[in-house]
């Protein structure tokens, strides 16, 4: 009995500490655009920041880059544990943390372009390129625009959005401020030869969830490295831009 006791006690010991050893693998969705095989040497924010977070709370990472619009929908079918960049819509069944990224969304012209844009129902006027899923998330008044203007046309590849504007073969292109001068800085290109307009509000992204256990741990997290400016400097650190166009 002594011998089967000691054994039982040396098995039982050994279960929690084979169970801590294995990291929880969590399944996290990016915006296609932000996704590590598509910036090659080039860090990402999201991606280091949802790393570095969950890496300290014991989780492994995997990351699942799709089109934003799939996002949500993903969450809701508990494809994903986690996404990137929930806006303002929250969902029935999903949890969600503190805002951790803002976009501030402009129009941009090459620098001939010979209007002034003061209110969004201008640019009905004018063949428009926007990211991907730009009528869900600027709101109603763009996306009413869009439907008079002579060619609107949404793109998932920055860089191909930059080339459209570049090239000519739209009038106007709708874009995140740093992402742009950031990707029209990459192609060598000047500042001067474009103009911006600044017509939307700055959007904020939070970080959506299908456990509220999760939501909670990260979101402690996240929040004490934005107070302490551990985000701040990580986003100054993968965000490599000019900061006078910031």
């Amino acid at each position: 009995m002594n011998n089967i006791s000691s054994w039982l006690v040396v098995l039982l010991c050994s279960l929690p500490c084979h169970a801590s050893s294995v990291q929880t693998e969590l399944r996290v969705g990016l915006s296609q655009n932000a996704a590590p095989q598509k910036q090659g040497n080039t860090l990402h924010f999201e991606t280091e920041l949802f790393r570095q977070l969950l890496a300290e709370l014991g989780y492994k990472v995997k990351f699942v880059a799709v089109p934003h619009a799939r996002l949500s929908r993903m969450l809701q079918n508990k494809q994903l544990d986690m996404a990137a960049r929930q806006g303002k819509e929250q969902l029935a069944g999903l949890f969600y943390s503190q805002p951790y990224l803002e976009f501030h969304n402009l129009v941009f012209a090459l620098s001939d372009f010979p209007d002034s844009l003061q209110k969004v129902q201008q640019m009905s006027r004018y063949s428009v390129v926007s990211f991907h899923n730009a009528t869900k998330i600027l709101g109603t008044e763009f996306s009413q625009a869009m439907q008079s203007s002579p060619s609107y046309r949404e793109v998932v590849d920055h860089n191909q959005a930059i080339d459209l504007l570049q090239q000519q073969r739209t009038v106007l292109l709708v874009l995140d401020k740093v992402t742009f001068y950031r990707r029209w800085a990459e192609k060598g290109l000047s500042a001067n030869k474009v103009k911006s307009f600044d017509l939307f509000p700055k959007a904020e992204h939070k970080i959506g969830f299908t456990d509220q256990k999760l939501q909670q741990e990260v979101s402690q997290l996240l929040q004490k490295w934005q107070d302490s400016g551990r985000v701040a400097q990580l986003q100054k650190q993968t965000r490599q831009y000019n900061p006078s166009l910031n």
